[in-house]
């Protein structure tokens, strides 16, 4: 039988690289930035997927990722990449950091490659977040979407939620931890939907994160590092409008957790 703690386990400590997508613009580097410190801080690599125009002799790999060495170009998105690429390798000399293109868009190609990842990290479509939204609900990995602002390094965790949170409660509490800040819970759902329980036991097996309360009103102004919601699985589901929200009017890191498996 799967107990909380085996499903707790498996988000937080799946194995994979973290994959970002990697787009030309400060958002693109804050989520490049912020990917490679997930690696670094798993102990697992990094693989950055750039979309590029595949050349008329490898259009056979046009629907797929590329190897580096499609990478000898002068492309801007391809050169912008490979400096990125080397800069992280920089910061991170031990998390092993590799490059590949891909004539997919970037949802699409974060989609192909998500069953062999513990973590998906894009930059923020402020305009599109349905892409995002669509892309969380479909992996099966915590998804990240992040802006072009950054936060502070001491920010709370915000952990959101209209019931009983289930992995993202334990997403949320792990990264807490190795962050050493507390977690704000901010419970949008029915006084008896066991939210306050299901964070009181995820907080059991973190006693060193400090557990606040944070108030409905004003998300996008929560003085939050890192927001983490449960994935919708679909449009009609109620966690949908508020994912949405998120990708659209926060100015924080958004993390959305796959449910019970």
């Amino acid at each position: 039988m799967t107990t909380p703690s085996d499903r707790a386990a498996d988000v937080t400590q799946r194995a994979g690289p973290v994959i970002a997508g990697y787009e030309i613009g400060n958002a693109g580097l804050a989520a490049l930035g912020l990917a490679a410190d997930q690696a670094a801080a798993h102990h697992t690599g990094l693989r950055v997927l750039v979309t590029r125009r595949i050349p008329v002799w490898t259009s056979h790999l046009a629907m797929g990722v590329c190897p580096p060495a499609a990478f000898e170009d002068g492309e801007p998105a391809a050169s912008l990449a490979r400096e990125a690429a080397a800069q992280l390798r920089h910061d991170h000399p031990g998390t092993d950091v590799t490059l590949y293109g891909t004539g997919r868009s970037l949802p699409q190609a974060l989609r192909r490659a998500a069953p062999a990842a513990s973590m998906l990290v894009t930059g923020r479509d402020t305009a599109g977040p349905g892409a995002t939204a669509r892309l969380a609900g479909r992996a099966g990995c915590p998804v990240v979407s992040v802006p072009g602002e950054t936060t502070a390094p001491d920010a709370p965790v915000l952990l959101v939620g209209g019931d009983a949170p289930g992995d993202e409660a334990e997403f949320a509490m792990v990264e807490a931890a190795a962050r050493g800040v507390p977690v704000l819970a901010c419970d949008l759902g029915p006084a008896n939907g066991g939210f306050a329980d299901a964070v009181v036991q995820a907080a059991d097996r973190h006693p060193a994160v400090e557990v606040r309360h944070q108030g409905r009103g004003g998300l996008d102004r929560a003085p939050a590092g890192l927001a983490v919601v449960r994935a919708p699985a679909r449009r009609r589901d109620a966690g949908w409008q508020l994912l949405i929200g998120l990708l659209r009017d926060a100015p924080y890191p958004v993390a959305a957790v796959p449910g019970h498996r």
